[in-house]
């Protein structure tokens, strides 16, 4: 009896020895596992909405470039002594701006990949914060912009006869696709496509724009962490 008390309290002492039993999972660790977490979401969603915007970039890239190919075959290859199949001026000026944002937009858009995918000292939270920022509010401004260009020039056009822009002059003739010239329903779909992608592209940049503020909020909670972690510790980083 006595040696069988004797083990009762040896095994007690020993699951009462707090040297034997596992760190005790503080509120600190909860933060950090929280942190850790948003940093991992925060930079997958990066990478999808910068291939979400290239992969779109380069759908405008591709409709824009085609159109204007188009129409200068088109257009080269017009019957002098014929009706002309197009007015006196053509502005080509949306059909140009929608090709040159889109190719802004998919240089910002390779420029945020490799900043968050390369082994650069941009990877580091504040740079890639401070370049992802920049980026999201050039291209929500270039956006905007091209949108409001390309829509006011080809509004301002719509109903004039000497002149037009390509989508203008080109969706006059839908819904005449028996009498309507060759290409013509080409030009047409491809131009207000491009157009439209774009003005989807001004919702995915806000996005872009929301997920750099996050990125900010999620930078500041991890440096708090840290301070935190070095003044218990007395380590400096």
């Amino acid at each position: 009896p006595h040696l069988s008390v004797f083990r009762f309290s040896s095994s007690l002492s020993t699951t009462r020895n707090p040297s034997r039993n596992p760190p005790a999972y503080t509120t600190d660790d909860a933060v950090a596992g929280r942190n850790t977490t948003h940093a991992k979401v925060l930079r997958w969603l990066r990478i999808a909405l910068s291939i979400i915007t290239f992969l779109l970039a380069i759908i405008i890239i591709s409709f824009s470039g085609n159109v204007l190919r188009t129409y200068s075959n088109n257009r080269n290859n017009e019957v002098e002594w014929i009706l002309p199949l197009w007015p006196a001026t053509v502005d080509l000026r949306p059909t140009h701006a929608l090709l040159g944002g889109a190719t802004v937009l998919a240089v910002f858009s390779i420029l945020n990949l490799v900043a968050i995918l390369a082994p650069t000292p941009l990877r580091a939270p504040k740079p890639l914060n401070i370049l992802s920022t920049i980026l999201a509010f050039l291209s929500l401004t270039t956006t905007i912009v091209i949108t409001a260009f390309a829509s006011t020039i080809t509004n301002n056009l719509a109903d004039e006869t000497n002149a037009a822009t390509l989508e203008s002059w080109t969706c006059k003739w839908q819904g005449l696709s028996r009498v309507a010239p060759g290409k013509f329903s080409d030009i047409c779909t491809q131009s207000t496509s491009a157009l439209n992608l774009m003005i989807l592209m001004i919702v995915i940049e806000v996005f872009c724009v929301l997920l750099a503020g996050w990125g900010w909020w999620v930078g500041g909670r991890v440096r708090k962490e840290e301070e935190a972690r070095e003044m218990k510790t007395g380590i400096r980083v």
